[in-house]
């Protein structure tokens, strides 16, 4: 896993995937080995822009979907130097949601893949990018309380899901059907994971 340091990992997926719950998990696994590690989560509401987006994700601000799209990209920005500061300082970086959220949410909502994928250009890759697959049904199951102006909806969810399925086709990326209890699926993460630091290793 020592190889990992200087490694942004992704962990992708549609809303109640149990994305954070894997990421604190892979966080605690990669410190337990000795690798100085980062946690962050996007969208990031600390941030003034963050704090933007969550009036948006409660219903209380009503923009064209091009402009939600640039708020949810220039929340990334807001982060990019830690991200850079903190893989050149050699320590894996861990986040819940990055770039390809925008585009698989993007897309499910009928923007140009090219025009997101110019907004994103810049900012740090992931090496690796773990999607947790899961059903929009199940995702909705999953959430009984009040839900935010995306998770309500079930028809975005399954465009959200495809765009994605259809992203993990890419290099770089590991499907994980994340139907299974939390514990089944953070394992089967912690497997992918451990492969990638192996196949790092190798001559």
């Amino acid at each position: 896993m020592r190889r990992l340091a200087g490694r942004l990992i992704a962990v992708e997926g549609i809303d109640q995937a149990g994305k954070w719950t894997v990421c604190e998990r892979l966080v605690q696994e990669l410190a337990t080995s000795g690798v100085g590690v980062e946690l962050i989560g996007f969208p990031d509401y600390e941030t003034p822009l963050g704090t933007e987006i969550g009036h948006l994700m409660a219903g209380r601000r009503q923009f064209p979907v091009e402009v939600s799209q640039l708020l949810y990209a220039a929340n990334r920005w807001e982060r990019a130097s830690d991200l850079r500061r903190w893989l050149a300082a050699r320590r894996a970086v861990v986040v819940d949601r990055y770039v390809a959220s925008g585009l698989a949410y993007g897309e499910a909502q009928g923007l140009s893949v090219d025009w997101m994928a110019s907004v994103e250009r810049g900012l740090p890759e992931a090496d690796l990018t773990i999607l947790l697959d899961i059903p929009p049904e199940t995702s909705l199951a999953r959430k009984v309380d009040a839900r935010d102006a995306y998770e309500s909806r079930l028809d975005l969810l399954a465009r959200a899901r495809a765009a994605y399925l259809r992203l993990a086709r890419s290099p770089g990326w590991h499907i994980v059907d994340a139907r299974a209890d939390r514990e089944t699926v953070a394992l089967a993460v912690l497997a992918v994971v451990r492969g990638y630091a192996e196949r790092l290793q190798a001559p």
